[in-house]
């Protein structure tokens, strides 16, 4: 994919969609599969907020059975099943225990009944239904785990998923299908017709440069921002959202040896936390923090009482592992998205569904959501959409959306197989074929093609397991255009390394520069940017 310039702009699009996050970028994929003019902005990277810094999971929100949310446990776990049809690269599926400690509100006959619905609601084959464990089954799997007061597990199976790739593949996705995208560009505001929303007026936060979209339709789907963009609309009477912090933490699994995954109470206030294996054998991060947040929606960071309270989980996991802030690698810090409860209700009543909206200008706002059915809602509002475009427009007869069936970059059968075999013959270790493999699917083809011409390209950078053949694939392929771009959101260095990967960075630069231009000052800046990022979001110093 590529970044659109303003010469390429249609003189009307169909729809204008604000927000590249995994809601805009399913937006995006499912109007142009369905034959929609497309253009997607962001103020800033792709992914570039919650869609990095969320759990990580493909899941059905077991833990939401406790609050009778089935109607959301059921599409969720139906998208859970989608997702590994169409983007198999990206939706490892794993095995997860939720223990059962005495006192627990959940005994094992709930627990059981629960999982009974959870499995039955996904119609996943029956080898992959749950099975309870006994306490003795459960410490044979798993020794390192708290054995006071173990009662048993339910041992059942969700996805682990690179949330920043999954919107990058999505999106690539939606511009093979035609749609134009461009990052680092932010929404100034509106152009109208009559007094309905016509376009909007957009500056280019890398150049300067000032663009107009003119559009039919434009969608609100900033995730944390969306009152923001609501802002240029009108003066909202009151916020949209209620957005709430999640905070996880990344240790080494040799100070936290856990294998599979597990889902327990926080001794402090008896909330689900997860510690998780990471998937690449060497760490295990641990979530997550759910805090009402009041400050900058664009400084947003995990803090010592977030730190403590994680710690605290693990330790009461595992307490032989003895973990302390000396022992956090890294960390990362989230918006939850979630719709404001009406004035003069309870917080408690800040919902974990997804809204729909049209306001009088005819802004459609979507709100709210999770990652796992974002393919779901985006059908919904590609569809609300529809009938704005056939009312005001005429546009009639758009077919139905075919985004569950079609697979996502990288996740078509064939384009796996030609990778897998292009992998077997490129000089490359087995251990970066199968994360390649892990990350970018059939697109893993290009990186082996790369390394089979240059064969240091596959050959890890210092004590990194990050490649030059990724840099490049991320630059050129991927839109990267900072070298936060390339080792948050398009490798994901920067969660797994004490540094940030800061042995990559000069060969980041390197990249950056070759393709657009870069000047020595953008060079420095970038790499400044990119070392305070770093900092912010480590909040301590690992060993």
């Amino acid at each position: 994919m590529k970044r659109f310039s303003p010469s390429e702009l249609p003189t009307e699009a169909d729809l204008l969609v604000i927000g590249g996050g995994i809601t805009g970028a399913s937006v995006a994929r499912d109007a142009a599969l369905r034959g929609l003019s497309v253009v997607l902005v962001d103020r800033d990277d792709f992914a570039g907020g919650t869609s990095s810094r969320s759990s990580k999971l493909i899941h059905g929100g077991l833990r939401y059975l406790q609050t009778y949310q089935f109607r959301m446990v059921h599409e969720s776990v139906r998208e859970r099943e989608v997702m590994m049809r169409i983007a198999p690269h990206l939706a490892d599926l794993q095995p997860f225990m939720y223990l059962v400690y005495d006192g627990y509100p959940e005994g094992r006959a709930l627990l059981n009944l629960g999982l009974t619905f959870y499995d039955a609601f996904s119609r996943a084959p029956l080898k992959r239904w749950h099975r309870m464990l006994g306490r003795d089954a459960v410490l044979r799997r798993e020794p390192h785990l708290n054995a006071t007061g173990l009662k048993g597990a339910g041992l059942y199976h969700d996805a682990l998923t690179d949330d920043a790739r999954l919107v990058i593949d999505v999106l690539e996705s939606a511009s093979r299908a035609g749609a134009l995208l461009g990052n680092h560009r932010e929404v100034t505001g509106f152009l109208r017709d009559g007094g309905r929303i016509a376009g909007a007026e957009i500056v280019d936060r890398l150049t300067g440069e000032h663009i107009t979209v003119r559009a039919r339709t434009v969608v609100n789907a900033a995730g944390p921002w969306v009152d923001r963009v609501l802002g240029l609309e009108r003066a909202p009477e009151h916020p949209t959202l209620r957005p709430t912090k999640g905070v996880h933490i990344v240790l080494r699994t040799e100070d936290f040896p856990l294998r599979t995954a597990v889902f327990l109470r926080s001794p402090s206030d008896s909330r689900v936390v997860w510690p998780t294996p990471a998937g690449d054998g060497r760490h295990v991060y641990v979530g997550t923090t759910d805090t009402d947040f009041t400050g900058s929606l664009d400084e947003v960071v995990g803090d010592e009482e977030d730190f403590t309270y994680l710690l605290e989980a693990a330790n009461h996991a595992l307490p032989g592992a003895h973990v302390d802030s000396s022992h956090i690698v890294a960390s990362w810090a989230g918006l939850r998205p979630l719709i404001a409860p009406l004035p003069g209700t309870s917080n408690s009543a800040a919902s974990r569904e997804h809204s729909i909206t049209v306001g009088d200008s005819g802004l459609i706002t979507a709100a709210g959501g999770k990652l796992t059915t974002a393919r779901l809602m985006a059908a919904q509002i590609v569809d609300t959409a529809a009938g704005h475009l056939a009312d005001r427009w005429g546009q009639r007869g758009l077919p139905p959306s075919t985004t569950g069936k079609v697979p996502i970059s990288g996740g078509d059968p064939g384009e796996l197989a030609d990778a897998r075999q292009a992998l077997t013959t490129a000089p490359v270790a087995e251990a970066t074929r199968q994360r390649w493999l892990r990350r970018y699917g059939g697109n893993a083809a290009l990186l082996a093609r790369a390394a089979t011409r240059h064969a240091a390209d596959g050959e890890p950078i210092g004590d990194s397991v990050l490649t030059p053949a990724e840099i490049r694939h991320a630059v050129v392929h991927d839109m990267a255009m900072t070298v936060s771009d390339v080792l948050v959101r398009r490798t994901g260095s920067f969660f797994w390394s004490a540094d940030g990967d800061a042995a990559a960075v000069e060969q980041v630069s390197d990249a950056l520069e070759a393709a657009h231009g870069y000047s020595p000052h953008d060079r420095a800046r970038q790499q400044a940017d990119y070392a305070h990022w770093v900092a912010r979001n480590r909040g301590t110093r690992p060993r």
